[in-house]
């Protein structure tokens, strides 16, 4: 009887603390894992917005890229919303006022019918709404530590694991700021700081593509996704010189841009569906 005992408090002990865990370890109601790959979409999104806003001034009678816009601005919102609502922390609902905060000023540059005035306004706004936004998945990771529940070894692994999750997302904007910068420096917008920016931006595409390549978390699906990226990406790395001489089409960048942000989403999002063994 004793023996008896002794086992089903031991089970009972073992699923209230997997309770715990499950409990402890989610953001709201999602995982961290997918809250750091939503976070890290917003940085995108904010870059997406204001490349589609520079390609219509001297593109507007694209209609596919004013629904675009549209749809950004909508989705961008909404995921602004859920972050708010599924986050405990009282920094990460700071973080998350400061995108409010600065969203509110820019999307009214945004809702102008394309000019230069607001471009320029669009150019000097776009880091500052970038920088508040990877300050979310920032804290957003840091609160994931702050609920791991895991054994070091594996809270180590799920920590690298985030962070690979939060680099794969970066690629997702770098992408799209590319497309935000190659149009910045266009005749009657350019100048020494978008010159800059352009190959600053660039460079650091390059870089973190050769850290996802090497990733411990790669499986076949990643490296799949990785070569079609890198096929892309190849193309444009050995005609860069072209590149930085705007010596591409408006429609070729815009799809470009479009293209490398959906094979690094998809590779986001496989990273994200790894499972820490």
């Amino acid at each position: 009887m004793r023996k008896l005992k002794k086992k089903t408090f031991t089970l009972t002990l073992f699923f209230a603390i997997l309770l715990s865990y499950s409990q402890n370890s989610k953001y709201g109601t999602l995982s961290f894992n997918k809250a750091v790959n939503i976070s890290g979409k917003q940085r995108m999104l904010t870059q997406r917005m204001g490349k589609i806003y520079l390609y219509l001034l001297d593109n507007p009678s694209d209609f596919k890229a004013k629904k675009d816009l549209k749809i950004t601005k909508i989705i961008f919102e909404k995921q602004n919303l859920i972050l708010a609502k599924n986050t405990s922390s009282s920094l990460t609902k700071s973080r998350l006022k400061d995108v409010e905060n600065t969203w509110n000023k820019y999307k009214k540059f945004l809702a102008s019918v394309p000019n230069k005035e607001d471009a320029v306004k669009i150019i000097n706004t776009n880091s500052t709404i970038l920088k508040y936004a990877n300050n979310v998945v920032n804290t957003i990771i840091l609160e994931s530590k702050g609920n791991d529940s895991l054994e070091s070894d594996l809270a180590e692994e799920d920590s690298e694991l985030k962070e690979i999750i939060n680099k794969a997302g970066r690629q997702r904007m770098l992408s799209q700021r590319l497309g935000l910068y190659y149009f910045a420096n266009k005749p009657g917008l350019k100048n020494s700081n978008t010159e800059n920016k352009l190959r600053v931006v660039f460079k650091e595409l390059d870089d973190a593509l050769n850290d996802l390549l090497v990733s411990s978390f790669n499986n076949d699906r990643i490296d799949e996704a990785l070569g079609d990226v890198l096929e892309r990406w190849e193309t444009i790395k050995n005609n860069k010189d072209r590149f930085f001489k705007q010596g591409y089409k408006d429609t070729e960048v815009y799809k470009l841009s479009n293209s490398l942000t959906k094979t690094f989403n998809r590779i986001t999002n496989l990273y994200e569906k790894v499972k820490i063994e």
